[in-house]
């Protein structure tokens, strides 16, 4: 019984690497954030959580230029809204210097925090659309996740003022993995923009989404009234 277990288990953990060594969606080595596996949630209605990267926080996105304009937009990075019609085509491309001397000729998309201080980034997240009825491709590929602490960044800021966190490989265009994925910092770290690479002329990025630490205020606010709860359950 013993060794049959150990079999069976063996068996599911060999058919699992080899799952995960075949996914679609795989973070490059030495990437400085994990991919959390979220595919989605798909949103019927089409709204963005808040995030840092929202318009409605004063975030601004830009990019070099954008194809097959209208619908497509460069507004479309950070509306609020998902789905194609509210999404980015990035066309023009340019070599972009993506560390380690790599130098690749591609688009960019990129969003510039609201203010000139960094904010401290703990999360990330981008696709191609996640409503569940659009279009899936201009997906697949190595996309380059970059940060900077240049204050405003745009279009203009040099290469070497973005520093890459790491690499996101797409293999499929089956619509599981052109939806909004989900990464998570490894450790957070402090950027005032972060700028996407993406694997070529074409790519389309549907809605770029920061999630941040919270600050200390709100933090310590959240400590004080789970210390209250605590003295009050004591008292009774």
């Amino acid at each position: 019984m013993k060794r049959s277990h150990l079999f069976t288990g063996l068996l599911i953990a060999l058919c699992w690497s080899g799952f995960s060594a075949n996914a679609a969606t795989t973070v490059g080595p030495g990437s400085q954030f994990t991919f959390d596996g979220v595919d989605g949630p798909l949103v019927p209605g089409g709204v963005v959580p808040d995030n840092l990267a929202h318009v409605s926080n004063g975030a601004t996105a830009f990019a070099i230029d954008v194809g097959h304009s209208p619908p497509h937009a460069i507004s479309g990075l950070n509306n609020g809204v998902y789905g194609n019609p509210d999404s980015w085509i990035g066309i023009a491309t340019r070599d972009i210097d993506v560390g380690g001397g790599n130098i690749v000729n591609t688009t960019f998309a990129g969003v510039d925090f609201a203010g000139t201080g960094p904010h401290r980034i703990a999360s990330f997240a981008f696709g191609r659309s996640n409503l569940g009825d659009e279009f899936a491709d201009r997906t697949t590929g190595t996309y380059f996740v970059q940060l900077t602490l240049t204050a405003d960044p745009d279009i203009n800021t040099a290469d070497g003022d973005w520093t890459t966190i790491g690499s996101i490989d797409i293999s499929s265009n089956a619509f599981g993995d052109t939806y909004r994925h989900e990464y998570t910092m490894n450790s957070p770290l402090d950027a005032t923009g972060i700028r996407i690479v993406t694997p070529g002329s074409g790519t389309a990025i549907d809605e770029i989404e920061v999630g941040v630490i919270p600050e200390p205020s709100t933090a310590l606010f959240g400590l004080s009234g789970l210390l209250c709860l605590v003295l009050l359950r004591r008292r009774k």
